[in-house]
């Protein structure tokens, strides 16, 4: 999944966008002192069965234990319902999306619910909301299995990695409980 403004294109096989706003994020979280595995395996094409074939990489990388387990992606709705602005930085907003189908709902989402709390506190429209989906987005497979949409494809790359970085706050003060 790709920024249309600034790569041309909604989407680019093997290496969209969102690779370098899981970047950011991760270098966000890290300099707050949180170890990050950082998984950039491509799992196109962007098909129904995408979230089968990455559930393979998640199950893999859950074996490290981690504290949370985040999916990045990138949102198909109207740029206006995705800018803002934070503390004078213009940025894209976060919506946190949750599956309904699965064993995990209630833990995941109260998950989610702490890290827009969070969120709330610290950087007043960040996040747009809670979503939640049919699917399971394979939050079944871990209690703190969180699915972020990093703005919308009608804005920058550079907005989004505003909100990666922010985003990367809310998470590392969440997790430690500061």
């Amino acid at each position: 999944e790709s920024y249309t403004p600034t790569s041309g294109k909604a989407s680019k096989p093997g290496g969209g966008d969102v690779f370098r706003v899981g970047d950011v994020l991760a270098d966000s979280l890290q300099k707050s002192g949180i170890s990050v595995t950082h998984s950039t395996t491509a799992h196109d094409p962007h098909d129904i069965n995408a979230y089968h074939r990455s559930r393979k990489t998640l199950t893999q990388l859950l074996k490290e234990q981690p504290d949370a387990a985040f999916d990045i992606h990138r949102d198909s709705a109207p740029a206006s319902a995705y800018t803002t602005t934070i503390n004078g930085v213009t940025s894209s907003r976060v919506m946190i999306v949750m599956g309904r189908s699965n064993p995990n709902t209630a833990t995941n989402l109260k998950f989610a619910k702490k890290i827009k709390s969070v969120a709330d506190s610290l950087y007043p429209g960040l996040i747009r909301g809670i979503y939640m989906g049919k699917g399971s987005y394979n939050q079944d497979l871990y209690p703190t299995a969180i699915l972020f949409e990093m703005g919308t494809e009608t804005i920058t790359l550079d907005l989004a990695e505003n909100a990666a970085r922010f985003l990367g706050d809310v998470v590392a003060r969440t997790i430690s409980g500061s």
